[in-house]
């Protein structure tokens, strides 16, 4: 197996991930679909690739937990995020291309004022959320390194593993990996509080100790940045504060009204033609209504907070799946299979049609 050859082809055919499982082909999945290449691998095939890129600390945490995560480098310099894991069959691995590169804001498709909120933000939490796979990683790494570019920030990015590399701008960015540089998320956080950042990056809000450290950091004067596998801003707060005991949440939920900033929620989606993936993304920015909710345990009054906001701040999922069919990015038939609400989005579609009439 020449691992060279295999990111080479994931490139040329714009492929999100690749799987190298023991009795099959490579996998590549691309635009969302996985394609069989080449023929089946053997477990020693794998287990050859695994040796080039475990470090011994690694191969002891892959024989300890039966998984782990790594970085993965071509002699080309492309370098890939990995997960080493075993299944029935023997040692498998998974890998996700890295772009060298980390893209311009407007190769997100998020909309200008979320730019417009970030570079002004001096304190608080913005969220990046959505189901694996749905270019968080790249969307935070394309805000933040806007932010670099403009403004003299301090950066410091606490990551399992560090994805993309950040260029200095006018800045400084700093960045730690979990289990190398740092033993865990919630240390890292903690650290922050002495390494005088202007901005904190934590990879993933994986479990409570983290996200009450991000919190806490959120609420002492810092602009923090996590990602989270959540579908939409109303699930993403109901998980952070389901997370905590019951006894806490009356507390959680006041400490989250207060920090919260910003949720954006996106996916990927086919395009019409079938060659290319296009963004739908939802976006949260809080107000006064939004914190009273969250601190009234009024969640499920947030969608209908959001429907209503015409402050120009606002979007909320349909309405991007909406703008997206109407200018055919898409087909209202995917439109409709992706949507929370279908009557909701009908009642955009039947607006946006209008207003588009001579």
């Amino acid at each position: 197996m020449d691992f060279e050859k295999l990111v080479e082809y994931a490139f040329q055919n714009n492929a999100s991930d690749i799987h190298c499982t023991p009795g099959l082909p490579v996998f590549f999945r691309i635009f969302g679909e996985n394609r069989p290449v080449g023929q089946p691998l053997t477990v020693n095939e794998i287990q050859q690739l695994a040796g080039t890129f475990l470090t011994p600390p690694k191969v002891k945490e892959l024989q300890t937990r039966r998984q782990v995560d790594f970085m993965a480098h071509t002699k080309a310099g492309t370098r890939l995020r990995g997960n080493a894991f075993f299944e029935r069959k023997g040692l498998a691995i998974s890998f996700r291309p890295i772009a060298k590169t980390i893209p311009e804001f407007s190769f997100t498709g998020l909309p200008d004022f979320v730019l417009e909120e970030i570079m002004d933000m001096k304190q608080g939490l913005v969220l990046i959320v959505g189901p694996t796979g749905q270019g968080k990683s790249t969307t935070l790494a394309s805000l933040l390194q806007t932010r670099l570019n403009m403004q003299a920030d301090h950066l410091v990015s606490i990551e399992d593993p560090v994805e993309f590399i950040f260029s200095p701008g006018k800045g400084l960015a700093q960045q730690r990996q979990v289990g190398r540089d740092v033993i865990t998320f919630q240390d890292g956080i903690i650290a922050g509080l002495r390494e005088d950042p202007d901005i904190l990056m934590v990879g993933e809000l994986r479990d409570q100790e983290t996200v009450s450290a991000a919190m806490t950091m959120a609420e002492t004067g810092h602009l923090v940045f996590g990602t989270l596998h959540t579908n939409d801003a109303v699930q993403t707060i109901s998980r952070i504060i389901d997370i905590f005991p019951a006894s806490e949440k009356e507390q959680i939920q006041v400490q989250l009204a207060s920090t919260l900033s910003m949720v954006i929620s996106q996916r990927l989606m086919l395009n019409a033609q079938k060659n290319a993936r296009v963004l739908a993304s939802e976006i949260l920015i809080m107000n006064y209504a939004i914190q009273n909710f969250i601190r009234q345990n009024k969640i499920f009054q947030i969608p209908n907070a959001m429907q209503t906001d015409n402050s120009g701040k606002t979007l909320v999922f349909e309405q991007s799946l909406a703008k997206l069919a109407i200018e055919n990015k898409i087909t209202k038939d995917m439109a409709f299979e992706f949507a929370h609400d279908p009557n909701y989005l009908e009642s955009v579609l039947d607006a946006m049609s209008e207003t588009q009439k001579p």
